[in-house]
């Protein structure tokens, strides 16, 4: 249940006289908006910063729905992909099919391992599993939720639902000013877009000045029809390597697991694929060649012995009851229909052309790609605000002083496992630790109070 905020942003003119008249320091109002995993982070590091250093400062949170922090709740089916676990920052980089330059740096202050400090100092605790992914120990969304909700109420932040932003603009003394909907406009000091894909995010960007780069969907699976893959939906292969085909464009390669749908492939190997193929999958309208090697075997003459050991040691057996340990019964089967061999026949009269052919469909079997499939919630988007506009050692706006930025709503992405939430997290973090200190831009003469302009 999310907590009843104090509405600690709305302070109306009569209150001026407080400050003037009794020499009270005048706060510094941080709004953020969007009630993300980066909204949620960065006001968090700018309370606290606040606090440390003794500043009046007041921190709130705009969402514009009835609910908060929905893809920490959605992410790994529900368990909350926290972020990898890599501790060398140039490796870690690398999974970034944009960003990986900017991340450089950024990552040498807040990278995994401070991730993994932040939480367990606040009684979460990250577990890492085989493939680098790291969850929570309750494997529940929902303890990072709490976590944050706790953090929030603790450090007086206020959270306000509902309060769409409509738009932003810069008042004469530098102060900026947010029109809401259904609610009076508010003025603030600094205020972080951290508004992940949503257009809203893109239109205040743009408003302010800065350019956004080519959208494009990423980490979406392929659709694929093919008789090889069908009815086999849910097996999955763990040391695939995979070759991705697009004309007029270079060659996209990617290893890892990979999972037969009802409507085709998905499973990290292919979500990385297209992570990296975003832009040029999209100008191919998601039409391209497949190449798979479901063993993983780096030569196809590999394969060849592999069948060929088997013929020598079954040869009275039928093909159909013996077949290589890393594929299911169902596919062998379905492959032995695919490659026109009868189930029924023995290994000792399979030939070598039969064997060449079974060789080729487990080492490079070619599948045609007719579109993609998007998870409806858990979705990236490629693109975003230019990079080239931010101070990366700030996350401020070096085109909109005073306004900052976080999460996916840069230019910057990360393949599946985590890396997108590292993002959020990092950039939300210097951003929160820099809009309480940053110089003031405004007119100090001048002073109009954060929250209801009246």
């Amino acid at each position: 249940m999310i907590p009843t905020a104090p509405k600690v942003c709305l302070i109306y003119r009569d209150i001026i006289t407080t400050y003037e008249g009794f020499g009270v320091q005048k706060p510094l109002h941080i709004v953020i908006i969007g009630g993300g995993a980066a909204g949620f982070f960065a006001a968090l590091r700018a309370a606290e910063v606040a606090r440390e250093q003794g500043q009046n400062v007041v921190v709130c949170i705009l969402e514009n729905s009835s609910q908060v922090l929905k893809k920490v709740r959605i992410s790994g089916g529900g368990r909350c992909n926290v972020t990898h676990n890599c501790f060398e920052v140039p490796r870690f980089c690398q999974n970034y099919p944009r960003g990986a330059k900017e991340l450089l740096s950024p990552f040498q202050r807040f990278q995994t391992q401070d991730t993994v400090a932040w939480f367990k100092s606040r009684g979460v605790n990250l577990v890492a599993e085989d493939d680098g992914r790291m969850f929570p120990d309750t494997d529940s969304s929902e303890t990072i939720i709490n976590c944050f909700l706790e953090e929030v109420k603790k450090l007086n932040i206020g959270l306000h639902l509902n309060h769409s932003v409509q738009s932003i603009s810069r008042l004469e003394n530098g102060q900026l000013r947010l029109n809401i909907k259904d609610h009076e406009a508010m003025v603030a000091d600094r205020v972080l877009i951290a508004t992940g894909s949503s257009q809203a995010g893109y239109t205040f960007a743009k408003s302010l000045g800065h350019n956004i780069t080519e959208l494009a969907p990423s980490l979406f699976s392929f659709k694929i029809e093919h008789p090889l893959l069908k009815d086999l939906s849910g097996l999955s292969f763990q040391r695939t390597k995979l070759k991705l085909k697009i004309e007029g464009a270079p060659l996209f390669k990617q290893d890892g697991p990979t999972l037969i749908t009802h409507w085709g492939l998905s499973g990290p190997a292919i979500l990385k694929l297209s992570a990296w193929a975003a832009r040029d999958m999209m100008h191919a309208d998601y039409k391209a060649q497949l190449i798979v090697n479901w063993l993983g075997y780096e030569r196809i003459e590999q394969v060849q012995s592999l069948l060929t050991d088997l013929k020598e040691t079954n040869a009275k057996s039928q093909i159909k009851n013996v077949y290589p340990s890393e594929v299911a019964k169902r596919f062998w089967l379905q492959a032995l229909d695919v490659a026109e061999i009868p189930q029924e026949l023995l290994w000792a009269n399979l030939a070598k052309k039969q064997i060449l052919k079974l060789a080729e469909l487990l080492f490079s079997c070619a599948f045609e790609i007719l579109g993609k499939n998007r998870f409806k919630d858990e979705f990236v988007e490629c693109g975003g605000v230019n990079l080239r506009e931010i101070d990366f050692k700030t996350l401020q706006s070096k085109l909109c002083p005073g306004v900052y930025f976080a999460g996916e709503l840069l230019d910057v992405d990360g393949i599946t496992g985590g890396f997108n939430f590292q993002n959020a997290w990092t950039t939300a973090w210097i951003a929160g630790t820099h809009m309480p200190v940053a110089p003031n831009q405004q007119n100090n003469d001048i002073y109009a109070p954060a929250g209801v302009l009246v």
